[in-house]
Parts: structure tokens; C-alpha cells; sequence
């Protein structure tokens, strides 16, 4: 489920619908469309420097400190600014490198986007709903999956701070590792933990 949840994180809605600029519906929109396009490189192989250039394209749309603290929960409230800053970098790190190893599984992908955005916040928070067919044998097959986004509006235009797959949300499978963790060990464990799965992934990364 994790592994899904963080294709869906990146791997945003597949329209070529011409739609405004500053609407959610055009962040993922858009943002897929390009993301696709980088993935198709090289027939599809995952290199270096196609995983950096995804990376450098998509990070901006995301609040990774907003989802970060969102997952930490409770005790996001404790923690140092250090803390919070450490915090956000390495989940930030561990979702990149997480999708990255094995985000050419989705260049096939294809979605149909929901026309109809849900507003709440007083217009300020918006969920996109789609279904998502990635186009590969991971026992998914060809049935879509249900996929939210859930976004904000900054000063800097909308971002995405939230999916959900199948009604699993991608904040909420985190808190609930993420507070066990700060059970055992506190907010450095939870810190110390990140740090080591990041390592293990760079090695991965560079095998």
C-alpha cells in the first residue's frame, strides 16, 4: 500500500484538457503531464538523471513541512524548530528516494480525473479525485484505482499536501508508524529511524 500511495504522490492526473493556470484540477493535471514525459526518456530507464529531474520538477508542488507535520502529529507540537526542520528533510528525502527507485513502473500509467473538485476550508482546501491505472503487472492488473488529492492555496498557488489511495491516506499510514516510534524513542529516535532508511535507500540507489 505504501508503495502505491507514494506512486500517486508523484504521478499526478493524465489529461491533455486545457484548464486555468491556478485551479487544482491544473496543478495535477499539468505536473503529470511532464512528469511522463521525463520518464519516457531513454525508452524509460530509470537513471540519474532522469530521477533528478523529476525530482527538481515536482518537489515545488508539494508542502513537504505541512505533510510532515501532519504525520508526525501530536508530537510535531513538542518539537524543536530543529527538530521540525530535520524532521521535514528527511521525510521529504525518504518519500523522493522511495518513489524514485521505482517510479518507471509508471510510464505507462493513464487517469481519468473527476471533473467535480470538493471545496472546504472556505475555498482554501480542495480534494481532486481520479482513478489511476498504472499500466504494469504489479498484481493491480489493469483495475483502476481510486486516488484524492488533497491540496491548499498558498501565495504561492495551490500544493499538494495529502493522498489518499483507495481511501488509505498517505498522512495517516505514516502517523501511525511514525507515533510508535516516538513512543519507544521520542521525536531523535523518530529522527535517527529516518536517517538510517534514507542511507539504506541511497545504497540502494547507487547499487
Amino acid at each position: 500500500m505504501k508503495k502505491l500511495l507514494l506512486t500517486t504522490l508523484f504521478l499526478l492526473g493524465l489529461s491533455t484538457q486545457a484548464i486555468a493556470a491556478d485551479t487544482p484540477l491544473a496543478l495535477i493535471q499539468d505536473t503529470s503531464a511532464q512528469v511522463l514525459e521525463l520518464l519516457k526518456k531513454d525508452d524509460g530507464k530509470n537513471t540519474a538523471r532522469i530521477r533528478t529531474q523529476v525530482e527538481t520538477f515536482v518537489i515545488p508542488k508539494f508542502d513537504f513541512t505541512r505533510m510532515t507535520a501532519l504525520a508526525v502529529g501530536r508530537g510535531w507540537r513538542d518539537a524543536t524548530p530543529e527538530q521540525k526542520d530535520a524532521l521535514a528533510r528527511e521525510f521529504q528525502t525518504m518519500l523522493v528516494r522511495t518513489y524514485s527507485g521505482t517510479m518507471t513502473r509508471f510510464k505507462n500509467a493513464s487517469v481519468n480525473i473527476k471533473p467535480n473538485v470538493t471545496l472546504n476550508n472556505e475555498g482554501r482546501e480542495a480534494t481532486v479525485k481520479s482513478e489511476i491505472t498504472t499500466g504494469s503487472n504489479n498484481g493491480n492488473g489493469s483495475k483502476p484505482v481510486n486516488v484524492d488529492y488533497v491540496l491548499y492555496k498558498t501565495a504561492q498557488g495551490w500544493k499538494v499536501f495529502n493522498v489518499s489511495v483507495e481511501g488509505a491516506s498517505l498522512v495517516t499510514v505514516y502517523r501511525n508508524q511514525f507515533s510508535d516510534e516516538i513512543r519507544k524513542n521520542g521525536l531523535d529516535g523518530l529522527i535517527r529511524a529516518l536517517q538510517d532508511k534514507n542511507a539504506k535507500l541511497a545504497r540502494g540507489a547507487s547499487a
